[in-house]
């Protein structure tokens, strides 16, 4: 039987609950529009506005350098880089968007998403760059046109370093790079970014705090798909100073045109000039051959480039003039013959008889390269006897004569500059060795010997110097005593062309000798061209200096073309007076160092570098027509 008895729609008890409910959700709505609208409400506004106005850095433009005459060794030309800004990219779609930049930026996108991260933990409102090496223009307009696929992305301008003549320069300038994370840890409160651009090596390292200038801020205000609708305001970035260098550009393409034409005609394997003014110790050249293209690390280096470069024995990433440290061989016999007159174990007059090409002391032989007679000071400097410099280096024990002794000769060696780096305003420069009884005792714990006095008197043995050192020392004695600190840098202009900057000559000591004794040196060193020993023939400048060929190594192996490799190197070491006279008039020096350039020891040997000599200062000064 069917109950049809009335009962009511819905009964009050359920009805009330429902109610509750529903107040009770307002209730917690409106609390939530409390703390969202009044406790948190500036919190969330900023949150909104960072969201719609974004704050971008805007990169400066690095100062370029010029030699002395304004001739432009490293530019900046317009490029295009790919930045991510983490906070517009969901973590969810991270590895995708790297996924679909790595082949446009050639990087792994494994590298492109830790970028990602890492910067979104650092600060995921400042942008990222994730191409290493400027993007090709048709990229930066395929991202810029299909921009809802790459979401976070953005191409912005750049400017891209550029140096004109690549090796002959690169020794010098070095290149930049991307920050490392490492290097960003100990500029950021400097103001770097993650994505700056910095001095990796060489002249750019060195003054990177001129080069690079002051970062700028773009305020942009997006929509809600991220797209820019206008720029709100603009702290423009204020761009780096540039850099005027001492070197003469025109006397750089001389000096590396010779040095490497002889390595084409294969009459020495790799070398090293160095040309500098001794009244100031401005360099107006420096060349290493061979050298590497420093725009190579601008474009992103490839691994066959780096592996041709670091399998060449001849090592073109070193720059050899201040980098690698080699027996000076005869061009040390100036230390030896000042330190002798200094301590009075020679004079001008003092004679030495050469009548054989030995002497033998205590069983030992050492050796001469031929037999010069009866010879004095002036002619024992200019005929380059290693037995002359033998005696008045470390004295003969069977004729009676003094030598200065290795401490003395240490002593004014390191006086000239030896054995500590010269100063020079570039990074990763060798100290040398000038060696002491105690360093020898000290490194090998074994004492010195009288042998060892005579192979460091004629720049043998232990004794190891730079070419900027060997010029540096000779560059002293060239100007009458004073040992100058080498610059490169000559002033900082601003980008207006205002100097703001001006390097001045830097004194690191004076000579303790006196002016006799160098006038005397200066005298022996204009004797080593006038007799012939370093020929050149019709000599239109007055080229006083001195000749070296030193013993590199043991002489024995031979390379494919049957080439002593470890054999003999020449050196020459010169200046020009003012007039063929003593006084230290000289404005330049120089110093060439050629490898692998003489098979042995012998009284007709040519040194070639004599010959490269002559014909760069005459060119140079114009007087070859």
């Amino acid at each position: 039987m069917i109950d049809r008895s009335e009962r009511p729609f819905v009964r009050p008890h359920r009805l009330a609950g429902f109610a509750l409910v529903i107040v009770g959700i307002f209730v917690v709505l409106s609390v939530r529009l409390w703390d969202l609208q009044v406790v948190n409400g500036a919190h969330y506004r900023s949150l909104s506005e960072q969201n719609r106005i974004v704050r971008v850095p805007v990169l400066p433009t690095r100062g370029v350098i010029l030699d002395r005459g304004g001739q432009l060794l490293a530019r900046n030309d317009p490029g295009f880089a790919v930045t991510v800004l983490p906070a517009d990219v969901a973590r969810a779609r991270q590895d995708e968007l790297a996924s679909r930049l790595a082949p446009l930026v050639e990087r792994g996108s494994d590298e492109i998403a830790k970028a990602i991260a890492d910067q979104r933990i650092r600060n995921p409102y400042e942008p990222v760059k994730v191409s290493v090496k400027p993007v090709a223009r048709e990229v930066a307009m395929l991202l810029i046109e299909r921009a809802e696929l790459y979401r976070g992305a953005t191409v912005t301008a750049e400017a891209m370093r550029v140096y004109p003549d690549g090796p002959l320069y690169s020794p010098l300038l070095g290149y930049v790079g991307p920050i490392n994370e490492a290097e960003l840890a100990t500029r950021k409160d400097l103001g770097y970014l993650l994505r700056d651009t910095i001095g990796k090596t060489g002249l750019e390292y060195q003054y990177e705090r001129y080069l690079r200038g002051a970062l700028g801020r773009r305020e942009v205000e997006r929509d809600a798909s991220l797209r820019e609708l206008r720029t709100l305001g603009l702290t423009p970035p204020k761009p780096g100073n540039d850099l005027v260098l001492t070197i003469d550009d025109r006397l750089q393409r001389i000096l590396a045109r010779e040095l490497e034409q002889g390595v084409r005609e294969d009459r020495f394997t790799q070398a090293v000039g160095i040309a500098m003014n001794p009244q100031n110790g401005e360099v107006l050249a420096m060349v290493s051959i061979p050298a590497y293209d420093n725009n190579s690390f601008v474009r992103g280096v490839s691994s066959a480039e780096m592996k041709a470069w670091n399998g060449d024995w001849r090592r073109p990433l070193v720059n050899k003039a201040i980098a690698d440290i080699y027996p000076p061989g005869s061009t040390f016999k100036m230390v030896t013959g000042l330190t002798a007159l200094s301590t009075g174990a020679a004079t001008r007059n003092t004679v030495v008889n050469v009548s054989s090409s030995v002497m033998v002391v205590d069983g030992w032989r050492f050796y001469d390269w031929t037999t010069h007679g009866t010879v004095d000071f002036v002619n024992g400097f200019a005929h380059s006897s290693d037995i002359y410099f033998y005696t008045i280096g470390g004295g003969n024990p069977y004729t009676g004569q003094r030598g200065a002794g290795p401490e003395a000769i240490a002593k004014y060696g390191r006086m000239l500059g030896f054995g500590a780096p010269t100063g020079i305003d570039l990074p990763g420069e060798s100290g040398g060795i000038m060696p002491d009884p105690d360093w020898k005792l000290a490194t090998f714990d074994e004492p010195w010997t009288l042998g060892n006095t005579y192979h460091a008197a004629i720049g043998q043995g232990f004794v190891a110097v730079t070419p900027l050192q060997l010029l540096n020392s000779y560059a002293a004695v060239a100007n009458g005593g004073t040992v100058y600190k080498p610059r490169l840098l000559k002033e900082v202009r601003s980008p207006d062309g205002k100097v703001v900057h001006t390097e001045p000559p830097a004194v690191a000591r004076k000579l303790d000798v006196k002016e006799e004794h160098l006038r005397l040196i200066r005298e022996s060193a204009r004797r080593v061209v006038t007799i012939g020993q370093a020929y050149m023939p019709d000599a239109k400048l007055p080229i006083a200096g001195k000749t070296g060929t030193a013993e590199f190594g043991e002489s024995k192996g031979l390379d494919a073309a049957g080439r002593n490799v470890l054999g003999f190197h020449n050196w020459f070491v010169s200046y020009v007076p003012k007039e063929d006279d003593t006084d230290p008039t000289a404005e330049i020096a120089m110093v060439i160092l050629m490898f692998d350039s003489s098979r042995s020891l012998c009284a007709n040997c040519f040194n070639p570098a004599v010959a490269l000599t002559q014909k760069v200062l005459e060119e140079y000064r114009g007087v070859n027509k």
